[in-house]
């Protein structure tokens, strides 16, 4: 079962930050996507969630950019935190699926000692 995100005060209301803002800087996130300049992506949408912690697109791109600079764990922690945000977005379980392929190809075990 998961855990809910906390849903307190969220940044961008504390610092008054306009809805129109947000959405400028997740347009720039998602060109910043597919010109393939993922260090940058990963600033924003950190950027994002401290603005609004409860909205899971934010974590979602955040772990593409995150699987692309090969942080494939930290991925996966990212699209579980967008999960405790909306339980039912079928993007991200899609994207944990595959996630978690991608882990169990990567991961070697280490032969136990005789």
């Amino acid at each position: 079962m998961h855990a809910q995100i906390e849903s307190g005060p969220k940044m961008k209301s504390l610092l008054g930050i306009p809805d129109e803002a947000l959405d400028a800087v997740m347009a720039l996130a998602f060109q910043l996507y597919q010109a393939r300049r993922y260090r940058e992506v990963e600033v924003l949408c950190r950027g994002l969630i401290a603005a609004d912690h409860t909205y899971w697109w934010s974590y979602s791109l955040y772990a593409a950019a995150l699987r692309r600079l090969g942080r494939l764990s930290e991925a996966l922690a990212q699209i579980e935190r967008g999960l405790l945000c909306e339980p039912r977005e079928p993007r991200l379980h899609a994207m944990r699926a595959e996630m978690r392929a991608a882990l169990a190809t990567t991961t070697t075990t280490v032969p136990a000692a005789a």
